[in-house]
């Protein structure tokens, strides 16, 4: 019997019940749970009946780093380092060992919350968003790409976070681009959050062997939730938004040369900039289906205004690639 604490939590603009222990980085909620996620003792890696929906390329001691299954009528996701999570409708079932919880907890923030979004409707892109004017605006872009960075220019400035990494976006009754806060948290690369954080050497990496450290956003980034974020008191960085915006405008950070400029896209090149950078790519559309994951796009890439943002690399001109994308707003 599963004796481990639950919490009820909220997540990407829902509410999450479950034993995993994230709540640290997640305000809590009183509210019914949309989704509980649990942890079992055993899951069966794999199963006679397994048809494989997704195998990375990308390899670990020569074996794939995720593969997605269908057990059953249900989606089953395994890591290569023995996370496992099963995808059922009355719920998220994970496996882990102790030693192992930490990777259970990114892997379910990331990938596997962007599945189980997808498949209730939403649509994931691998962005950052802040709020500007009580809109949301997303910066658009792959690791490395400067979107996470520039997100945490406009934290220091006074704006607050609509989510890093992952933004989950649907539509709304009356048809608007709806973006969904995610967490208060960032990963920032250390030469970015020593720019932004007090005694940012004191903040916990993603994982040990990376330099990437995580970043609370709001004071002590737990919002009161158990007086111990895991930083030794670093107060982290700027505010959280715990509710769902219009998204009013998406930028694609572009980092070279000398001059800082924006062009809007037309809808057409937006389309095909939101395939490339979703969250789930071919995994989501093995999921989704490529026809529905495709007209999701679409609307997105009709609705949402998506600007090409070129700017020197370099943190010292963010302030300057601020104004550039308020300018840009003003357009609208």
């Amino acid at each position: 019997m599963n004796h481990r604490i639950r919490k009820r939590v909220r997540w990407f603009g829902r509410i999450l019940e479950t034993d995993l222990p994230i709540h640290r980085y997640l305000p809590l909620a009183a509210d019914p749970a949309d989704l509980v996620l649990l942890r079992e003792e055993t899951l069966a890696s794999a199963e006679p009946n397994d048809r494989s929906i997704y195998r990375s390329s990308f390899l670990v001691a020569q074996r794939p780093y995720l593969e997605v299954v269908e057990r059953d009528g249900h989606l089953v996701v395994r890591f290569e380092h023995g996370s496992r999570f099963e995808l059922r409708s009355e719920g998220i079932r994970y496996f882990g060992a102790d030693s192992a919880i930490a990777d259970a907890e990114i892997c379910f923030l990331g990938l596997v919350s962007a599945l189980w979004l997808e498949q209730e409707g939403a649509l994931c892109l691998h962005a950052s968003a802040v709020e500007i004017d009580a809109a949301a605006i997303g910066f658009v872009g792959f690791n490395r790409a400067g979107k996470s960075s520039l997100a945490a220019s406009f934290l220091a400035e006074g704006h607050a976070l609509v989510t890093d990494d992952v933004l989950a976006l649907e539509r709304s009754i009356a048809g608007q681009v709806i973006a969904a806060p995610s967490f208060p948290q960032m990963r920032l690369w250390p030469t970015s959050a020593e720019q932004f954080v007090v005694d940012a050497e004191r903040l916990e990496p993603v994982y040990p062997e990376l330099d990437k450290r995580r970043v609370p956003v709001g004071h002590d980034g737990n919002d009161g939730n158990d007086g111990n974020d895991g930083n030794d008191g670093n107060d982290g960085l700027g505010t959280f938004v715990d509710h769902k915006l219009e998204l009013k405008a998406l930028f694609l950070p572009n980092r070279q040369g000398t001059t800082l400029s924006t062009t809007r896209l037309a809808p057409r090149e937006a389309l095909i900039e939101l395939v490339r950078h979703s969250f789930l790519g071919n995994l989501g559309e093995s999921v989704v289906g490529i026809d529905r994951r495709f007209e999701r796009l679409a609307a997105i890439a009709e609705a949402v205004p998506l600007f090409r943002l070129t700017y020197p690399n370099g943190l010292e001109h963010l302030p300057q690639v601020r104004e550039e994308v308020r300018k840009a707003l003003k357009t609208l």
